[in-house]
């Protein structure tokens, strides 16, 4: 039997209900819900690394805990760490632009690294519009800079991919914190 702590509330199903994890997921999950955490025999499973684990098959004996929140709930929750990693993001440019400027290996692991959190973030943003519509004054600027980056990037002028990281993206980036902070204002001022 496989025991599932689904938001508090347990239920016991045999292991041979389901093909796998995926199926079991899929029928005990809350429509319109997010999941915030899951834990199967004591082990955490980052929600983002889920679906890797789906096709698993389930055993006798297993505990899986799974806690599901509002997307609204959800955001709320999140939206302060992102804030603090796009604080840290913007502290840390200055440090990337002279290893750029220095042609030290590593500034091209941080581009690629800050690459792909500008990626994230503008995929949160699009989420975020969905669950929370908020006024997002200054896209053209983010999009000329982010372009004007890209642009230094193809042509590899290292001299302008410094000039864009010290210039440039903390406002992309403070951009992004100031739609999450309005976005995470408006949810608290739903809640109360």
């Amino acid at each position: 039997m496989v025991r599932v702590l689904l938001n508090g509330k347990e239920s016991v199903f045999s292991e041979s209900q389901f093909k796998n994890l995926g199926e079991l997921y899929d029928r005990i999950a809350p429509k319109g819900m997010v999941l915030k955490r899951i834990i199967i025999d004591d082990q955490e499973i980052e929600t983002n690394k889920l679906s890797e684990r789906l096709s698993e098959p389930l055993y006798d004996g297993e505990r899986i805990v799974m806690d599901f929140v509002t997307p609204q709930k959800y955001l709320e929750d999140m939206l302060p760490s992102i804030l603090n990693y796009i604080d840290t993001v913007i502290n840390l440019l200055p440090g990337v632009a002279g290893r750029v400027r220095e042609l030290e290996p590593k500034a091209f692991k941080d581009i690629e690294d800050l690459s792909n959190a500008i990626s994230a973030l503008e995929d949160l943003r699009q989420s975020v519009q969905v669950i929370v519509p908020v006024e997002t004054d200054g896209s053209t600027m983010v999009v000329v800079k982010l372009k004007n980056f890209l642009q230094a990037l193809e042509k590899q002028d290292m001299s302008l991919i410094a000039d864009c990281l010290e210039k440039d993206m903390p406002q992309v980036m403070r951009f992004y914190a100031t739609l999450f902070e309005k976005a995470l204002s408006k949810l608290r001022e739903a809640r109360t």
